[in-house]
């Protein structure tokens, strides 16, 4: 959990926050109780471990404790409420909630969301934690409840362990680390690391984590950096820029596609990127560790029918040529081609004629009757 409450002589204190443990504050230094933020169950806080698998300050469950069954941070109320309204996708095993997994990104947009019946449109489950809006698939939504309930546990180990994913074609599920990817650079290095390797995933992943700036391609449309790893960086582009327009700087954003790294050019940083294609493949929103406050999460509006019609055109235009659909490219800077020349209606000008065609030559005409005689001074031999 990122917050704690303080609790001294059968009082209820006031709060205090992951972020303030490594600095060993007096309550730490005097062991003083803590319970839940949201409940009388006792927590205890644990530092930020030093060493080869560094772990993020936290307070979590003491021994042998649980939280209220009314309590938003309860594990298993959430994991039924998602499991309720998740149309099937999600579903509750001994204990554990598993999400199960399309092959194809297409199968998830397919599904038509809809609303628990007995909540109201927006209503939170537990504590800031909400349908997504627009609405999404029933997938995509309840992984973004799923990773919104634990960056409010901090991603405690023990609390990750209770959910899973079921990949198309398995029977066994393995960990929620296999489907998602986040929230530390680490993380999306395991990512990177399995898709360089040619074991590549057969079904979509999410990556979450936070948008460390927004960035400009050379169309001047908007580019997500997330992290930079060890010899590579975490991207979202997209040949929308409506899709990305809404996220900034210091957003958590879960993202689900099909990612794949890419070098621009020889010799260039390796990027791990993914090219959204619709509103649902990313869900945002704000939260501050220090006050625990967390924003309703939300994702861009849907394509247009003209950005629909323009993706409809590439792809066709890939399946004859037989390649993928390349993005559009600027018009180089150059003088516009001059308008045709419309004629002045002030003073307006015949258009030219065409050359006419060569005449015939004319028939011979008949020798005109010699003149009658006539009396001259001079003969062509000399004079008469």
């Amino acid at each position: 959990m990122d917050k704690a409450r303080l609790f001294q002589n059968g009082r209820i204190g006031s709060k205090v926050f992951a972020h303030e443990i490594d600095d060993e504050p007096w309550w730490r230094r005097q062991k003083v109780t803590l319970i839940c933020p949201f409940c009388m169950t006792a927590v205890v806080s644990q530092r930020t471990s030093v060493g080869r698998h560094p772990r993020g300050a936290l307070f979590r469950l003491a021994a042998d404790q649980q939280h209220e069954h009314e309590c938003p941070l309860n594990p298993t109320e959430v994991l039924e409420k998602i499991a309720h309204g998740s149309q099937g996708v999600a579903v509750i095993d001994g204990g554990e909630l598993h999400l199960v997994l399309p092959d194809d990104l297409d199968q998830i947009g397919t599904t038509v969301p809809t609303l628990d019946p007995d909540a109201a449109v927006g209503a939170t489950v537990g504590v800031n934690i909400s349908t997504v809006h627009p609405l999404l698939p029933p997938l995509i939504n309840s992984a973004v409840v799923i990773a919104r309930f634990l960056q409010k546990h901090g991603y405690d180990p023990d609390v990750v362990g209770q959910f899973k994913v079921r990949r198309p074609g398995e029977k066994t599920a393995v960990g929620w680390g296999e489907f998602c990817y986040g929230p530390t650079t680490d993380d999306h290095g395991r990512l990177y690391a399995r898709l360089t390797s040619g074991a590549r995933p057969a079904h979509p992943v999410a990556v979450y984590g936070r948008v460390m700036a927004v960035e400009k391609d050379r169309q001047e449309r908007p580019v997500l950096r997330l992290s930079d790893g060890n010899g590579y960086t975490v991207r979202i582009r997209s040949d929308h820029p409506s899709l990305l327009a809404p996220l900034t700087a210091g957003a958590f954003v879960l993202a689900v596609g099909f990612w794949k790294p890419w070098a621009p050019r020889p010799g260039a940083r390796t990027e791990l990127q993914m090219f959204a294609e619709e509103h649902w493949q990313l869900a945002y929103w704000t939260y501050d560790a220090s006050t625990g406050h967390s924003s309703p999460p939300r994702c861009p509006s849907p394509l247009s029918l003209a950005q629909r019609t323009l993706r409809q055109a590439r792809q066709a235009r890939s399946a004859t040529t037989g390649r993928p659909p390349a993005p559009p490219q600027p018009a180089p800077a150059q003088t516009p081609p001059p308008d045709p020349a419309v004629p002045d209606p002030a003073s307006p000008e015949p258009p030219a004629l065409p050359p006419l065609p060569p005449q015939p030559p004319a028939p011979p005409q008949p020798a005109a009757p010699p003149p009658g005689r006539s009396r001259r001074r001079w003969w062509p031999f000399g004079r008469r």
